[in-house]
């Protein structure tokens, strides 16, 4: 069972969210503004997905996304944005921040639902094993090879 820490402000899109990761057999963890999933955040540093508008009270939009990033036991975990239209420009922003996916309200069920899998399923993967070492040696490189190269896990 990973944890799922769920941002947004609306009791019934926190519900929503919340009977969709139990389905799945996963634990959310919900937090209503900005400041309380910082606070959740740290309080959860084993967290396994991020699921987050990023218009919530007491927030900071896409610095939300920067501060996550910046903490490192966050660093590597997925992030969901469930948020409002926005411009090309502004996806992109977030993307190059971090967040793996962007939905825009509402989410169609079953693209979530596939989102949250795909994202759960990598991460529980990547836990067996240091990624780092592991991946340059199973495609015929070497230790030292490895330690200077760069590599590119897509989602």
């Amino acid at each position: 069972m990973q944890k799922v820490l769920i941002a947004d402000q609306d009791p019934n899109t926190q519900s929503f969210y919340a009977d969709l990761v139990l389905s799945l057999g996963h634990t959310p963890i919900i937090c209503a503004d900005g400041i309380a999933v910082l606070d959740c955040a740290s309080a959860n540093p084993d967290v396994d997905l991020i699921i987050t508008d990023i218009d919530l009270p007491g927030t900071w939009g896409e610095q939300l996304i920067e501060v996550i990033r910046g903490l490192d036991a966050l660093a590597a975990v997925p992030i969901l944005v469930i948020s409002a239209p926005r411009s090309r420009t502004e996806l992109m922003r977030l993307l190059v921040k971090g967040v793996r996916q962007w939905f825009e309200k509402p989410p169609k069920t079953e693209e979530l639902i596939a989102a949250i899998t795909a994202c759960l399923d990598r991460s529980a993967a990547l836990d067996l094993f240091d990624v780092e070492e592991a991946i340059p040696l199973a495609i015929g490189g070497d230790a030292m090879a490895a330690a200077s190269g760069s590599w590119l896990l897509e989602a």
